[in-house]
C-alpha cells in the first residue's frame, strides 16, 4: 500500500477544486501528471482531513457555488463510502473519454497500481499510462513529443530543486509553457522565508523566460500558465471561497484562518 498521508488534508481542498473546474474550462486532449499518488484513498479522519475536506464539505452545503462545483459533485458521494478522490481519480472522472491520453508519473509503484485498477474500474485503462519513473526526467523527454494543447499538472512540493534530469519543476512548468502547453503547479513551504525565497526564484525565473501570462497565489502555493481568462477568473474565484469558509476555522487548537497573495 503505498505510504502517502496527505491526502484530504485543506491544501488538497484547493488545489483539487480548482484543478476540476480548470480542467472543465480546459478540456485538454492530453493530461500530464507529474506527481500522481493514489487515485482513491481510504479515510482515516484524522484531525487535518477534518480541518479539510470535512469542513469544506459542511461548509459548501450552505454555499451554492461551491456546492454546485465538480469537486464537491465527485467527492460527497465517494466520502459518504468512506473515500476520497485524489488528483488523478479526479482528472479522469472529469475528462474521461474526450482525453484521449493520460500520463501518469509516480516513485510509488503501489500507488500507480492504485490509478491503474481505478482506471480499469471506471474504463478508462485503454488511454492511461503509468510511469514508475524519476518524473523530472520523465516530463521533461516527454514534452517535445506532446501537442501544444497538453495540460501539464505539477506538483512536487519543492520546485527549486533539481532532480536526476538535472532540471527543477519549475523549469519543466517554463519549457512547457514555451511549448503552448497549459500549466498548473503547485508548491509547498514552511515558513514566510522559505515563501519571500520562493517568490523570488518564481518571479525572476518566469521573468528571464519571458514569461507573462501567468497567475499565481503565493499564500497557497498555485502558480498557472497559459490558462483561458475564465480559468484565471475560476481560480482567484475559488480562493476567495475558501478564505470565506474558513475565516473561523481551528486546526486543533490554532487559528485555522487562510489567506492568500497574488504573484
Amino acid at each position: 500500500m503505498a505510504t502517502y498521508t496527505h491526502f484530504a488534508k485543506q491544501p488538497d481542498v484547493l488545489k483539487h477544486l480548482i484543478l476540476c473546474e480548470v480542467l472543465r474550462n480546459e478540456a485538454p486532449q492530453v493530461y500530464v501528471e507529474t506527481n500522481s499518488a493514489c487515485a482513491i484513498y481510504s479515510m482515516t479522519q484524522t484531525p487535518e482531513q477534518q480541518y479539510g475536506i470535512y469542513h469544506f464539505l459542511e461548509k459548501a452545503d450552505d454555499d451554492k457555488s461551491l456546492k454546485d462545483s465538480i469537486y464537491y459533485q465527485l467527492e460527497n458521494p465517494e466520502m459518504t463510502k468512506g473515500n476520497y478522490l485524489g488528483s488523478p481519480a479526479l482528472a479522469m472522472n472529469v475528462l474521461e473519454k474526450q482525453a484521449k491520453r493520460f500520463v501518469f508519473f509516480d516513485l510509488e509503484k503501489s500507488a500507480l497500481e492504485n490509478v491503474g485498477t481505478y482506471a480499469k474500474q471506471i474504463e478508462l485503462s485503454a488511454s492511461v499510462e503509468i510511469h514508475h519513473a524519476d518524473s523530472s526526467r520523465g516530463t521533461i523527454e516527454l514534452l517535445p513529443s506532446l501537442p501544444s494543447s497538453s495540460f501539464i499538472h505539477i506538483d512536487p512540493y519543492e520546485i527549486d530543486k533539481k532532480g536526476d534530469s538535472g532540471v527543477t519543476y519549475l523549469d519543466i512548468l517554463i519549457q512547457a509553457t514555451q511549448l503552448g502547453m497549459k500549466c498548473l503547479l503547485w508548491y509547498g513551504f514552511m515558513t514566510e522565508d522559505d515563501k519571500e525565497s520562493l517568490d523570488n526564484y518564481i518571479v525572476s525565473s518566469l521573468e528571464k523566460a519571458g514569461i507573462k501570462d501567468y497567475i499565481g497565489i503565493l499564500g497557497s502555493g498555485i502558480l498557472a500558465t497559459n490558462l483561458s481568462q475564465i480559468s484565471k477568473d475560476t481560480i482567484l474565484d475559488y480562493s476567495n471561497k475558501l478564505v470565506d469558509i474558513y475565516k473561523d476555522a481551528k486546526y486543533k487548537d490554532y487559528d485555522g484562518s487562510l489567506y492568500i497573495q497574488h504573484l
